[in-house]
C-alpha cells in the first residue's frame, strides 16, 4: 500500500508541475502588457465631393442642424470638430451633409465616418494606437 501512495503522490507531483509550467509558458509567449489608453481623433473631417459643390453644410450628431461650412486655402472642406457643427456629447461616427452641385444636384444624408491608424504604435502592434478619420466620400443624385 505504501508503494502504491508513494506512485500516486509523484504522479501527482508530475501532473502539478507540468501544469504550473504549462500555465506560465503560456504567459511568456506574449509578454505584452497594453497600457489602459484611449486615443480620441478631434480634428477636421474632409469631405471629398463627386462633383464641385456650390454650397455645403454640415454637422455632427442625432437631429443636428447643418451649418454652412467654407473651403479653406488648400481647397479642401474640412469639417472641425467644434461649435457650431458639433454640440456636446456627441461620439463622432457619422457626419450629416447638406450639398448643392455647381450643376444644381443636391444631396442630404447621414454619412459614416470611418476610421484608420495613423501607423504610429507608442506600445506595440498589439497594443493599438493613434487614429484618425478617413475622407468621407460624398456622391450627388
Amino acid at each position: 500500500m505504501n508503494r502504491r501512495w508513494a506512485l500516486l503522490v509523484a504522479v501527482g507531483m508530475v501532473v502539478a508541475v507540468m501544469s504550473v509550467i504549462a500555465i506560465i509558458g503560456g504567459m511568456s509567449r506574449d509578454p505584452r502588457v497594453c497600457p489602459a489608453i484611449g486615443y480620441a481623433y478631434t480634428g477636421p473631417v474632409e469631405l471629398v465631393f463627386s462633383s464641385p459643390p456650390a454650397s455645403v453644410a454640415a454637422c455632427f450628431g442625432q437631429g443636428c442642424t447643418p451649418q454652412v461650412v467654407a473651403q479653406n486655402n488648400e481647397r479642401k472642406w474640412l469639417v472641425p470638430q467644434s461649435a457650431p457643427y458639433l454640440n456636446e456629447p456627441v461620439s463622432v461616427t457619422s457626419i450629416r451633409v447638406e450639398a448643392t452641385a455647381a450643376l444644381g444636384d443636391r444631396t442630404a444624408g447621414d454619412l459614416p465616418i470611418e476610421a484608420e491608424s495613423t501607423g504610429e504604435h507608442p506600445f506595440g502592434v498589439g497594443c493599438g494606437g493613434p487614429f484618425r478619420f478617413k475622407p468621407v466620400p460624398v456622391t450627388f443624385s
